[in-house]
């Protein structure tokens, strides 16, 4: 019997996936184009419409110019959204959560 995976294993999976997917070679990093290519994709509502806008998402994911986006420099990015989503879920609720994010 296949091991059944929680909601969340499954989340975290999907994201790895998604990302390795999203090289042509299957390498570490991804190339501005790749990256570009899987925002548009799979975060279509975040993707910028611009260079100037893509310009400020590798920059907030501390990638310099010239640099490919490694899996660490994309975690960087999706910890600022769902850190967002927590807050716009968060302010709905009546009881406030002490949480640390990390």
């Amino acid at each position: 019997m296949a091991p059944k995976y929680t909601d969340l294993e499954l989340a975290i999976n999907t994201i790895v996936t998604q990302f390795h997917a999203a090289s042509a070679n299957e390498a570490s990093a991804l190339t501005v184009n790749e990256f570009q290519g899987m925002l548009s994709k799979e975060l279509p509502s975040v993707t910028p419409k611009d260079q100037e806008g893509l310009n400020k998402i590798l920059s907030e994911m501390d990638v310099a110019e010239g640099q490919e986006v490694t899996f660490e420099n994309f975690w960087n990015l999706v910890n600022s959204y769902a850190t967002s989503q927590f807050g716009l879920l968060q302010k709905d609720k009546s009881v406030k959560c002490n949480c640390l994010l990390l």
